[in-house]
């Protein structure tokens, strides 16, 4: 007697659990994966983003309509950055002074305390050494207190001179012959080198004349006594261009 189990025979058809193949099939026959499928569509991701990575635009940059990016627009100065700042003018405790006019300047008119005005008496007359550094009369001679006029010939070839009064000696005139020294500068040259008016000891200033001129100045003379007049023209005292007025 043969036995049967009570659900009738399985026969040759059935399979088992193990027999259906992978738990991720495809639906289809002879159709792609699941897996391929996955993996298709995280590659198609990728090439997506990387494509949209190079088709944005960089930082600072548009896009214009044909495509091409556009210059990053330049960022425009604030106001406080556009204009130069003003600059600080000085206060009047800040600004530099004024610059006085440079002192001496080149004379051309006699000057000097006894220098005067007016019809003289006296009438005296110097000259210049053509042979030598020295004035043609080393000694002349006036009345005290009056009036007197003198005319200075320059006889020399190709120096300036001029005849300057002090009231003293040898003393007096090396300081009057320093002052005419100080006025001498660059822009002046040695012309301007004559005593200002104001110079202590100064009596008369005839100003340098030119070879072949003459200058005429009448002044007061002072108390008798013996005055020393003297070339102020760079080292012509020195050398010995001195004379003497006596006043009687």
């Amino acid at each position: 007697m043969s036995w049967r189990s009570p659900g009738g025979s399985r026969g040759s058809g059935y399979r088992s659990r193990n027999d259906e193949g992978p738990a991720f099939q495809g639906g289809g026959a002879g159709g792609p994966s699941l897996e391929v499928l996955i993996g298709t569509c995280a590659v198609l991701g990728l090439l997506a983003l990387g494509l949209a990575f190079f088709l944005t635009p960089r930082s600072g940059a548009t896009q214009t309509a044909s495509g091409q990016a556009a210059p990053a627009a330049q960022a425009q100065p604030t106001a406080a950055q556009a204009a130069p700042a003003a600059q600080a003018q000085p206060t009047a405790a800040q600004a530099p002074a004024a610059q006085a006019p440079a002192a001496g300047g080149i004379p051309t008119e006699a000057q000097g305390p006894a220098v005067a005005s007016g019809t003289a008496a006296e009438q005296l007359e110097e000259g210049t050494d053509v042979a030598q550094l020295a004035f043609r009369n080393k000694a002349l001679t006036a009345p005290a207190d009056s009036l007197v006029t003198l005319t200075f010939n320059n006889e020399a070839a190709a120096v300036q001179h001029n005849w300057v009064l002090v009231d003293g000696g040898d003393d007096v005139a090396n300081a009057v012959n320093t002052a005419a020294q100080s006025q001498v500068t660059r822009q002046t040259g040695a012309s301007a080198a004559v005593p200002p008016a104001d110079t202590p000891g100064l009596l008369v200033a005839v100003p340098l004349i030119n070879p072949g001129e003459s200058y005429t100045v009448t002044f007061q003379t002072p108390g008798p006594g013996t005055y020393e007049f003297i070339c102020t023209f760079p080292g012509h005292y020195n050398a010995g261009m001195v004379g003497e007025l006596t006043v009687q």
